[in-house]
């Protein structure tokens, strides 16, 4: 079902398996049950990519309602020396946090003032990236569907799809290259959250002959990369919730210890790559010069 104009609130209040909750449990049932029970704290860097989405996908004032509603934008502890807010990791600024509305996040005004604008104008330049949100005519859309293959109950909210196409809008912190935005898709499991998103879209009758994502840097220089996702990793992405689901039901099945990702004996040795088989077998180097009486 396409649920159209439901907030973020009321979506995570809906029943259903999301692509957050199954990444871990792609890894094992022991690793996808500690993340579930383990409190979620949210970083600065993560509100910053919620702004910068509100601003993208919706608009500018919609951002404004976001920071309005949501987030402390004054008030905290400044250090003397640099004029500065203290860091997140500082004692000062964690004793300060304790003391304000747990239900709001914090976004220091440079962030607001510099980083986020700069993010959204490079976006703006970007003639892929204007096409494919172009194309894209729904934006935060929360879908819910039965998955065909496990009988599981779905959902998802996705970032922007029409004209059979869909995509993510992705921030980025390091350094932007192909070899580390391809790092990046495997190290965040985004593959997984990807081909989970497109089957659902198509679950909901929705036709998706292309799946893009937009990668948006965080850093000074602002880069942009507007990405395909080629068919390889979609299907690798829909191995990986499919495992996922699979430890989830394992894992809330359990009576006993939960399985880890090393359940069984295995056997181990030093990286393949270490492995080079025109090094110099240097036993037999020697049984050689032994027997021609070298040594």
């Amino acid at each position: 079902m396409i649920h159209k104009n439901m907030s973020f609130s009321e979506y995570r209040k809906m029943d259903g398996l999301n692509a957050s909750l199954l990444k871990p449990y792609s890894i094992s049932p022991a690793r996808g049950l500690y993340k579930e029970t383990k409190e979620f704290k949210k970083t600065m860097a993560m509100s910053l990519g919620s702004i910068v989405h509100a601003h993208i996908l919706e608009g500018k004032e919609a951002a404004q309602e976001l920071i309005n509603s949501h987030y402390i934008t004054s008030g905290f502890p400044v250090n003397e020396s640099t004029n500065k807010p203290y860091g997140e990791t500082s004692g000062k600024y964690q004793d300060w946090l304790k003391t304000q509305d747990p239900s709001r996040e914090v976004i220091f005004p440079d962030i607001l003032d510099t980083t986020v604008n700069n993010i959204v104008k490079a976006v703006s330049r970007h003639p892929g990236a204007v096409d494919m949100l172009t194309l894209a005519v729904h934006r935060e859309t929360a879908i819910t569907w039965i998955c065909k293959y496990t009988g599981k109950k779905c959902k998802a909210m996705v970032d922007y799809f029409g004209n059979r196409t869909a995509g993510d809008l992705k921030t980025f912190g390091r350094e932007m290259t192909k070899s580390s935005i391809e790092r990046e898709i495997y190290d965040r499991q985004y593959h997984l959250q990807f081909a989970f998103y497109r089957d659902g879209l198509i679950e909901n009758g929705i036709a998706v002959d292309e799946f893009n994502v937009i990668f948006a840097g965080t850093s000074e220089e602002n880069d942009v990369a507007a990405c395909i996702i080629n068919a390889d990793t979609l299907e690798a992405g829909r191995n990986s919730y499919l495992t996922a689901i699979e430890n989830y039901n394992i894992a809330k099945n359990c009576t006993g210890s939960q399985v880890g990702l090393f359940p069984e004996v295995i056997e181990i040795g030093i990286p393949n790559y270490h492995l080079n088989n025109d090094d110099v077998d240097q036993e037999e180097k020697l049984i050689i010069k032994q027997m021609m009486g070298e040594l």
